[in-house]
């Protein structure tokens, strides 16, 4: 609503100044974009620097020089990220989360505040990222350029031109490598640690041994088998392969192919031919005998791994897909699962596993919008491979332990799904995740709760600059706190749950303030957040949490609309768009539940309703606060009156909320009672003005009074001022009385009210010490301020108004700030003025009470046109503006040093960088990475070393690296196998530690073939017998050792024949 009172300003503001509506449609065209282009396109990335670009900053000789020189407009921070998120990776080792935007910016996340962000040129987008050895970031473009990042050194080591179209990449955790699926269906690898393209090539081997008629086909997808660092998965459009990289040879192919009459994943293509569907994604189970082909027409399909048969093919909702069904009709049924994206989850234990995949439903009204949604798979653990039949594996995989859908109420599409995991960070990064993120094509950023399929918004779990997607922002505010007050919070609010642990943060020094600065976000889902707007500036930078979705119990019309916050009595308001206004108030949780009780929540909850079901203004919803919180903002009451949005909201500092509605009715609320003091509508009077939309409470003399009453200033949509007497009624109580209906401005939306004391220039808002010396009957002499889009007034209550500005530009925010200073005679001084923010992006600052000119600066901050009404001028003259979708920042007009509030000699250089944020932690270790298991082992599966990878790879003469990064990293890899079996951990509680990761591999000695082959042969003839004969086997290889000969070879062959009976 006022995003259109806004629009019509402007329209007014061009009849009155044709220049004026030039310049703010310049800045409309200008900014219509959120990320801008650089016009340098000579290199196509840049080295480090920050992501958001320093505003340009000017400033206008001053009239009133001597309180000028305090003022100087200084970019202090910024929150939130440019553009929207287009893919991410995680480093567990590391504990560190990378995402990259629209606006080619690179944000490494770390612990709490930790952020290092890089920023790229170029009209090319970021698609992929990913961590290598815990010490480098690959950045790899639309353009297909590799960009290295070192997380030592924070820097680009270097770029590199992939030598084809990029279609897939692959990297592991413990290697230098990154293998390249080209468009082309040509396998190459690049050596990171050194800088240069590998020798090894792979041409298309579909093309060349399978489907040598079909056209080229890319490589779709790249996976390193989890267990052997010498295999990889490698899928093509028709066909997928387990490809040896030592051997260079393929071990297994499978190829899904759908006879006449069988149905297959999707029923609308010709089912009386046979059909190959394309390959959308390949998956290795965390154990690497069987293996996951995603396709095109939504078919999953389980293999054999070893042998290459195909166990089950199914959908999300069908099974035995493969199977001809005789009549089978041709046009498909509505609403088949459109598979998008899969992950194999393994637990602690990576024999039990989960599949998560992601699909889209299509409704069956046509041109009607796609719903997505989640499925989990539990298939529990893995039954042993030695001794299931096929039928077993397929009776396991077509019947779940257990399924889960999981409906996305996100309004984008997902794009990707990324696990944090917890044990380690192999197999393909889902090893045991609690957390899954899902990423969408709006730049949403959800949080799923694993295995449970929860989502969850909390703030504590991410940095807070990605706090601004989960869920989008829809509105902002500034804050004005009492620095000790705000310490004090933060530090009862200190936050220990982050998913990030990694990196350190570098401090910024505090400036020297009274008033700390903050920032309120509402968002979507009725969330809002309150946190420090000086990012570092504070040791424990907390977040302030409440979420009105619980109280309110609905889903619609959640999205915040107003937020005001009372520091003095600690008490919080916040409306939604549905009209419902919420008090909260920070007090100990008399519902708190330390144990987790169940019956206890569940009791609470029996008794919530909705209040749609509510006849009551007042509804008590203290029961509705959240049984996990100790401390905080609680709910005490919900205002449901039920008429339309609200256009005003003020929490006075003295208890009293005063809320103004859309059809013109305010309401006056005593939180003591709780009680409603006044219930009117403005459209009574004969005014043009339809609803009100500032609210301020003051506490000073009205007219001629002789003393000082509590007062409520409301400014119209056309720029009159209401005021109203807050009077003592008896009993405890108060009423409010309409006195007076002013003219003040121009006809335009009154956007601020202040008012002054004359005498001392302090703030006349109503707080409870002032209202505690009414009593006295002292009149405190008020001047108040009424400032709409167009224009500043003085007023005098019950007198006249006085002086006026009028602006050049729309103004988008106003305040009045006081700033202490140090005079030219070393005496404290405070100067009060009137801060403005314009249109074009000038800041005017105005003394009191005679709004005569002291400076004129410029913040260029670019910003969406949509977003300019979102900026908010503070007490301590601050100013917090929003531009962009996700992200705002803090300004500030003084000069600190000029004010005396900081030392010369200890004082920031303004002109220095700050120092940035440590990320790689060099005690950190890579834990060793898991191998096959005895009987892989003894039926050909050849354990490769990272030696002789690196010799296939990148060849006998590997040159040395030249990055320091090589020698770190090398330190931090775990080479040594584990000393305990994993089963072993698990008997001794399921705790993950990193030297229990792994199955114990034997040592494979010299032998000679004849005798490894036999052993070989005889092991495929039982492995379907009964589980122990696998155990005494391997004990038994283990032990042969170099003399392996002939005659041992009999005698296990005998021990075999006589382990099964044969």
């Amino acid at each position: 609503m006022f995003k259109n009172k806004f629009k019509s300003v402007l329209k007014h503001s061009s009849n009155n100044d044709a220049n004026a509506k030039e310049a703010v449609n310049q800045k409309k065209g200008n900014d219509n974009n959120e990320q801008s282009e650089n016009p340098s396109s000579g290199s196509k990335f840049k080295s480090m620097r920050h992501a958001f670009k320093s505003s340009t900053i000017t400033e206008v000789p001053t009239i009133n020089s001597g309180m000028s020189r305090i003022f100087h407009t200084q970019q202090v921070s910024l929150s939130g990220i440019r553009g929207t998120i287009t893919t991410m990776a995680f480093e567990q080792t590391q504990g560190l989360l990378a995402v990259a935007t629209t606006s080619k910016d690179v944000h490494i996340f770390g612990n709490k505040e930790v952020e290092v962000v890089m920023s790229f040129e170029g009209k090319d987008t970021i698609k992929e990222l990913r961590f290598v050895k815990g010490i480098y970031l690959l950045v790899i473009s639309s353009k297909d350029i590799i960009t290295i990042i070192s997380l030592y050194s924070k820097q680009i080591l270097t770029s590199v031109f992939a030598p084809g179209k990029l279609i897939s990449v692959e990297t592991d955790p413990s290697l230098d490598w990154i293998l390249m699926g080209l468009q082309s269906g040509t396998l190459l690898a690049y050596d990171v640690d050194r800088d240069q393209m590998c020798e090894f090539r792979v041409d298309n081997i579909q093309k060349l041994n399978f489907f040598k008629q079909s056209a080229i086909s890319p490589i779709v997808s790249i996976q390193w088998n989890p267990r052997d660092i010498g295999t990889v998965l490698i899928s093509y459009e028709q066909s997928t392969i387990i490809f040896s990289l030592i051997e260079n040879t393929v071990k297994q192919h499978f190829i899904y192919e759908l006879p006449p009459d069988a149905p297959g994943g999707d029923y609308s293509f010709n089912t009386k031919e046979t059909r190959y569907p394309k390959v959308i994604q390949s998956l290795f189970h965390p154990n690497s005998l069987h293996i996951l082909t995603i396709h095109e027409d939504n078919s999953l399909c389980f293999w054999d791994a070893n042998t290459g048969k195909l166990i089950l093919a199914r959908t999300i909702l069908e099974t035995q897909i493969n199977k001809p069904q005789i009549g089978l009709q041709k046009a498909a049924p509505v609403g088949i699962p459109k598979v998008l994206k899969a992950k194999w989850v393994c637990a602690n234990n990576p024999e039990y596993t989960s599949l998560a995949i992601a699909y889209q439903s299509s409704s069956s009204t046509m041109g009607s919008d796609n719903n997505q949604n989640l499925i989990i798979f539990d298939f529990g653990g893995t039954p042993s491979y030695t001794v299931t039949t096929y039928d077993g594996m397929k009776k396991y995989y077509s019947k779940p332990r257990g399924q889960k859908i999981v409906p996305l109420i996100q309004q984008g599409n997902i794009i990707d799904m990324l696990p944090i995991p917890r044990a380690s960070p192999f197999f393909a990064g889902c090893h045991d995740p609690a957390i899954i993120l899902l990423l969408f094509d709006n730049g949403e950023l959800g949080t799923m709760i694993f295995p449970k399929g929860l989502f969850t918004t909390k703030a504590s779990l991410l940095p807070q600059n990605l706090c601004w997607l989960r869920p989008p922002v829809t509105m902002i505010t500034g804050i004005s706190v009492p620095k000790k007050l705000w310490l004090g919070m933060m530090t009862s609010q200190r936050n220990e749950q982050g998913l990030l642990k990694g990196g350190l943060a570098s401090k910024k020094e505090m400036r020297l303030q009274t008033i700390r600065s903050a920032i309120a976000t509402g968002h979507v889902n009725g969330t809002v957040r309150i946190w420090d707007a000086s990012q570092k500036e504070l040791e424990d930078n907390s977040v302030f949490e409440v979420n009105l979705g619980s109280i309110i119990n609905t889903s619609q019309g959640l999205a915040v609309t107003n937020i005001s916050f009372s520091p003095d009595t600690l008490e919080l308001a916040v409306s939604v768009e549905s009209g419902n206004v919420i008090l909260f108030k920070y007090e100990m949780n008399q519902y708190f539940i330390p144990d987790g009780n169940t019956d206890k929540a569940l009791e609470i909850k029996l008794r919530r309703f909705s209040l749609n079901d509510s006849d009551e203004v007042l509804v008590d919803v203290r029961d509705r606060a959240s049984t996990s919180i100790k401390k905080g903002f609680l709910p005490s009451t919900a205002v449901h009156a039920c008429r339309g949005k609200v256009t005003a909201l003020k929490n006075s500092g003295i208890g009293f909320v005063g809320i103004a509605y859309q059809d013109g009715s305010v309401i006056v609320i005593d939180r003591r009672g709780p009680a409603t003091m006044y219930f009117g509508n403005v459209n009574s009077s004969k005014i043009n003005g339809k609803t009100i939309t500032a609210i301020e409470f003051c506490i000073m003399e009205y007219g001629t009074d002789g003393y000082s009453s509590i007062l409520m200033l409301a400014g119209s949509d056309s720029g009159e001022l209401f005021t109203y007497k807050i009077l003592p009624a008896g009993g405890s109580r108060f009423s409010v009385e309409l006195i007076e209906v002013t003219k003040t401005n121009e006809p335009a939306p009154v956007l601020y009210i202040g008012a002054v004391d004359k005498s001392n220039g302090q703030n006349c808002s109503a707080t409870i010490a002032k209202m505690d010396q009414l009593s006295s009957g002292i009149p405190i002499p008020g001047t108040v301020f009424v400032v709409t889009s167009m224009d500043a007034r003085t007023v005098k209550l019950g007198k006249s108004k006085d002086s006026g500005k009028t602006f050049k530009y729309p103004v988008l925010s106003s305040s009045l700030s006081f700033i202490p200073y140090i005079g030219s005679k070393g005496d404290n001084k405070l100067a009060t003025v009137l801060v403005s923010m314009l249109a074009n992006g000038d800041v005017k600052v105005l003394s009191t009470p005679d709004l005569k000119d002291v400076k004129t600066m410029h913040i260029g901050s670019a910003t969406q046109a949509k977003y300019i009404p979102e900026c908010s001028v503070l007490t301590n003259g601050d100013i917090i503006i929003r531009n962009g979708t996700h992200s705002a920042g803090l300004y500030s007009t003084v000069d600190q040093k000029a004010a005396g509030l900081e030392s010369p000699k200890t004082g920031r250089d303004s002109n220095s960088k700050p120092q940035p944020d440590t990320l790689y932690n060099p005690t950190l270790h890579i834990p060793y990475r898991p191998q096959v298991n005895s009987m892989q082992w003894a039926r050909g599966t050849v354990y490769v070393t990272d030696d002789q990878l690196s010799e296939v790879l990148s060849g006998k003469k590997r040159p040395p690296s030249k990055y320091k990064e090589s020698e770190i990293a090398k330190g931090t890899i775990t080479l040594a196998p584990p000393k305990k079996s994993n089963q072993k951990a698990i008997e001794e509680g399921g705790k993950y530690r990193p030297e229990d990761m792994t199955y114990k591999s034997p040592v494979r000695h010299t032998q000679r073939s004849g005798g490894y082959d036999v052993i070989k042969a005889v092991t495929r003839t039982v492995e379907t017998q009964y589980d122990y004969v696998e155990s005494q086997f391997n004990e038994y290889t283990t032990a042969l050792g170099n003399s392996l000969n002939e005659a041992v070879e009999d005698t296990s062959k005998d021990l075999m024949k006589s382990a099964i009976g044969i």
